[in-house]
């Protein structure tokens, strides 16, 4: 398996943000009951003592799976194989789809315009 140290590093990376996104919960959450975040040992807060323990808990457990283990090698082994366009193709595709988002945005505006002044002088005109 070629691809330990990225399957490793994806691994890290979903504990890392699955832990600090329940910090991120915990901590309204602890001020909503008016508890705040306490400080253990005078070093850590208790939610970042609780999102380092989920996380590193995380990972083993991911680490351990087979599945989840042989789903990431395989997604690395694909994007090996990618064809990744060169800087003008990116660049061109780019420009084509940064043109048809503003045609089509000026089109609703426009049709959005012209349906507000029908409602406008049909429905509230006074006659």
């Amino acid at each position: 398996m070629n691809n330990q140290k990225y399957i490793v590093l994806t691994l890290l990376g979903i504990s890392f943000l699955v832990a600090i996104s329940i910090r991120g919960l915990a901590i309204p959450l602890l001020a909503k009951w008016e508890y705040g975040d306490p400080l253990l040992f005078n070093t850590i807060h208790a939610t970042s003592l609780g999102a380092l323990i989920i996380g590193i808990g995380g990972f083993l457990l991911l680490n351990r799976h087979p599945a989840v283990v042989g789903f990431t090698n395989e997604s690395w082994t694909e994007l090996r194989r990618v064809f990744w366009p060169d800087k003008e193709e990116t660049i061109r595709s780019t420009t084509v789809v940064i043109g048809v988002t503003l045609f089509i945005a000026f089109m609703l505006g426009l049709y959005d315009y012209v349906w507000a002044e029908i409602t406008r002088l049909f429905l509230f005109s006074k006659t």
